[in-house]
């Protein structure tokens, strides 16, 4: 395999030997979104035998290509359901902004407690990842991570995918670089239009229940600062 070394090794060898390092006797809980990086830690992991269950945390606003993609090429990951009620908790914990994304801890976070989580995260993505290590366990929280592949490139994932062959869901075709939740706040407003047009039954969703939190904050006397519901969305997509 041509494919990029580390300290003199390849590096999905250095990847497994990180899983076999921290290997629990029960083995790992893969965390699985269906995105590039989980296809890659899923195929090292069962490379490398280590112990293993993957896990998919079913998102209401996932685009549908990807759950399709998980049941069409891996029938063996759990779909887990914490996220029931997603519309009803927004009622309450209200719309999730850049500095309040509640809802991945609801969604993306949920499972996986006592447990050693294998991860896809690399340190490129962002600030806070770049000071990743390859293993931590969480202060305050009943878990541990295993990064085995947090210093890979995404060239390098790309790579590993098209050597090994391995499926990936085809909404990369279409150049949605990072999968995810649809309307994640954390999206710039371009990207935002773009899944809008995209995905418009998650849009409305999401209108809706904006539309119905407009309407409680009213009524129980704590109104926002926009006149309309329809104020408040644009506002809301236009991501300032």
């Amino acid at each position: 395999m041509q494919i990029d070394m580390f300290h003199g090794k390849p590096i999905d060898e250095v990847a497994m030997d990180r899983l076999r390092e921290y290997e629990p006797p029960e083995g790992y809980y893969l965390a699985f979104s269906g995105g590039k990086d989980s296809t890659v830690i899923y195929d090292l992991a069962v490379r490398s035998g280590v112990k293993f269950d993957a896990h998919y945390n079913v998102s209401p606003i996932d685009p549908p290509e990807l759950r399709q993609f998980i049941k069409d090429n891996y029938p063996d990951v759990a779909w887990d359901f914490h996220a029931k009620g997603f519309w009803k908790r927004l009622l309450t914990e209200g719309v999730p902004i850049r500095q309040k994304r509640w809802c991945c801890k609801y969604i993306k976070e949920a499972g996986g407690k006592g447990r050693i989580k294998v991860l896809g995260m690399r340190k490129e993505e962002s600030n806070n990842r770049s000071v990743y290590p390859i293993f931590r366990k969480l202060t305050g929280r009943d878990e541990s991570w295993c990064l085995p592949i947090v210093d890979w490139s995404e060239m390098g994932v790309w790579q590993y995918i098209g050597e090994r062959g391995l499926p990936y869901c085809s909404l990369y075709d279409e150049d949605f670089g990072r999968l995810g939740c649809v309307l994640c706040p954390y999206k710039s407003a371009w990207q935002t239009q773009r899944e809008i047009q995209r995905w418009p039954r998650i849009a409305r969703n999401w209108k809706d229940a904006m539309t119905r939190y407009f309407h409680k904050r009213i009524e129980r006397g704590t109104p926002l600062e926009w006149q309309t519901p329809e104020e408040f969305w644009q506002w809301w997509i236009s991501r300032k």
